[in-house]
Formats: C-alpha cells, sequence, structure tokens
C-alpha cells in the first residue's frame, strides 16, 4: 500500500514537474498493480521481517527502558534513527551528495514509521489485513482527490512545454559539461565538444569520456508537430557526430526562461536525456 500511494503522489508531482515527455501521472498505478501483486508482497514480508518487527521491538524496548512503558512515539524516533543509518550508508556507497540523502532519509523515515505503527496496532487490537487494505485504500482515493482537486481549482499547473520557433531556438545552447551547440538562424549548426551518449553509454564503451565528444558543423530544422507542443522536434545533423541525430529528434523541456533541448538515450523504458540549456 505505501508503494501504491508513493506512486501515486509521484504521478501527481511529474504532472506539475518539467520534462522531456508527457508523464504517466497517477494512473500509472494501475499499470504496475500486477508487479506489485506478483513482488511487492515478498518484498513487503522480507522487509517485515529484517526492518519493521525490529523497529517495533526497539521502540518497546526503549520506551520500557526509558519512559516505563509502551508509548506509540518511541516507533518515528526509532524508525528515524534505522533510516539515518540506511541512508548514511548508500549515500557513502553511491557518493551521493546531502540533498539526495536527506530526502532518501525522508522518504525511508516516513515509511518504516507507517509500517511499524501498523504492525503495532495489530498486535494490540488485531484485524492486520482489514486495517491495511482498508485504510490504504481510503487513503488512496484521498490523495487522488486530492491531487485532482488541486489541478482543477488552479492551485497545481499541468506542465506544457513552452511553444517555440526557429526564432527562439537559435543562439547558443551549452551542454553544463564543456559542450556547445550553436543554432544560427539560416539552418547552420555548430557543435563543440559535445557528447555522444548513444555511444558512451553502449555495453562495449570505453571508460574514457572524452572518446565519445565531438565537434562538427552541419544543419539543423525544427518541426512545431500536430497538435501539443509535446509534439515539437529540433532535428541536429551534425558532420562528424552521428549520435546527435536522434531518430525521434530533440525535444523541448524547461520554461519559457529557460529553455532546454533534450535528446533520449539508453533504455526505452527508463531512458536518460542529454540536455542542453539555452544561454
Amino acid at each position: 500500500m505505501a508503494a501504491v500511494l508513493g506512486v501515486e503522489i509521484n504521478g501527481f508531482v511529474e504532472l506539475a514537474a518539467p520534462a522531456f515527455g508527457p508523464p504517466d501521472g497517477p494512473g500509472a498505478v494501475l499499470l504496475i498493480m500486477p508487479f506489485l501483486i506478483c513482488f511487492g508482497g515478498p518484498f513487503a514480508l522480507v522487509a517485515s521481517l529484517l526492518l519493521v518487527l525490529p523497529t517495533l521491538s526497539a521502540a518497546r524496548w526503549a520506551g520500557a527502558r526509558f519512559t516505563g512503558r509502551d508509548v506509540w512515539w518511541w516507533v518515528p524516533v526509532i524508525a528515524s534513527v534505522v533510516a539515518a543509518a540506511g541512508a548514511a550508508a548508500l549515500g557513502a556507497s553511491r557518493h551521493l551528495g546531502p540533498g539526495p540523502s536527506a530526502l532518501g532519509w525522508l522518504v525511508a523515515a516516513v515509511l518504516l514509521t507507517a509500517a511499524a505503527l501498523v504492525a503495532r496496532r495489530t498486535a494490540l487490537r488485531g484485524g492486520r489485513i482489514r486495517h491495511v487494505l482498508g485504510w490504504g485504500t481510503v487513503v488512496a482515493v484521498a490523495v487522488f482527490a486530492i491531487g485532482a482537486g488541486a489541478f482543477a481549482t488552479g492551485l497545481a499547473t499541468e506542465y506544457r512545454p513552452p511553444r517555440v520557433d526557429t526564432a527562439v531556438l537559435s543562439g547558443s545552447w551549452a551542454d553544463g559539461e564543456g559542450g556547445m551547440l550553436r543554432l544560427a538562424a539560416d539552418g547552420t549548426a555548430h557543435a563543440d565538444g559535445l557528447t555522444d551518449h548513444h555511444s558512451a553509454d553502449a555495453d562495449d564503451a570505453e571508460p574514457t569520456a572524452a572518446k565519445y565528444r565531438c565537434s562538427g558543423r552541419g544543419t539543423w530544422s525544427y518541426g512545431a508537430g500536430d497538435s501539443t507542443t509535446w509534439d515539437q522536434r529540433v532535428r541536429i545533423r551534425i558532420e562528424g557526430c552521428p549520435g546527435l541525430d536522434h531518430p525521434d529528434g530533440w525535444r523541448i523541456g524547461g520554461t519559457p526562461d529557460r529553455l532546454e533541448l533534450g535528446s533520449e538515450y539508453g533504455e526505452l523504458d527508463a531512458p536518460d536525456w542529454y540536455a542542453l540549456t539555452r544561454r
């Protein structure tokens, strides 16, 4: 149920966040339900044995040791400590910054606290399945109603790529890693140190990143698309940089005051994006 709520909330967040492609939205939870049922159940049982029940036991021990009785607020205290240890270990192994590590700690602490409180209530009153599924469904419906209401009333705005034209696109674009792309109004293009991610991220790619940087001259064009601003495409052809000529073209993203061009690479179901920002 926590996974369902997480996907649902993330779907609403994605609706408002700038992106290069239309998001799945909160309805994606319906698509992953078979996955959650088949794989989420066993994972939840393992997590209960290794994390939830030990957290609850530690909270009961701390309550008996320091307050003389079992009180519920020891659960979030212990869960926060456990989540902090996990976030620190993950951050150190993956070299994450303080921001991602803090966010990971907060999410883990909230999820572990909720699961341990449910386990505590079950131990005291019973009704595990009815309690989890019943209240989980109520919360899921409430989250959907609140999210839909926020967008319907204008409190939140669904993101759409800004409408552009050749005049707006003409100029310099930077990848943030020293690479530059210059698009001229006459349709000519000049690349300087851009990265061919299609080759750099291949299975047989060499570890030297500089090998996959390319420079050259070529052409570019803009297509407005058929219906929405999601359909806008920029076609870039640079001699010596075949990886920049993506079959689907470069997509428009960002905001009117900070435009971005994005080229998709990697896995089809979970692509990465090579982004250039208008300077």
